[in-house]
């Protein structure tokens, strides 16, 4: 996440999303060690589980917006893996997939 603190009130920054707040209501402490972000190597997995297809969605959430339904054998590069999520990239199109939906 990316703070910015111009006077009362702070921007925040966390993945796609940007939104304002009080900037006394924002601590600038780090985040717990229990987060974790895993950057990898450009790592290719393809889409393999019991229901045929992943979600690829537009931010790590399972209510977040669905970009695309990737079919069981598509091949994913992923960009870095985000608590149970994985930041990948589908041809020119990127997106978030539950990582336990990948091998």
């Amino acid at each position: 996440m990316r703070l910015t603190r111009p006077a009362a009130w702070a921007c925040a920054i966390l993945v796609a999303s940007i939104g304002t707040a009080s900037a006394g209501m924002i601590s600038t402490t780090p985040a717990p060690a229990t987060t974790s972000v895993l950057t990898v190597a450009d790592t290719e997995m393809t889409v393999e589980n019991s229901y045929g297809y992943a979600n690829l969605r537009a931010k790590p959430s399972t209510s977040a917006k669905v970009l695309e339904k990737l079919n069981k054998g598509t091949k994913v590069t992923v960009v870095e893996k985000v608590g149970d999520w994985s930041h990948v990239k589908v041809g020119t199109t990127e997106g978030y997939v539950m990582t336990k939906l990948l091998k």
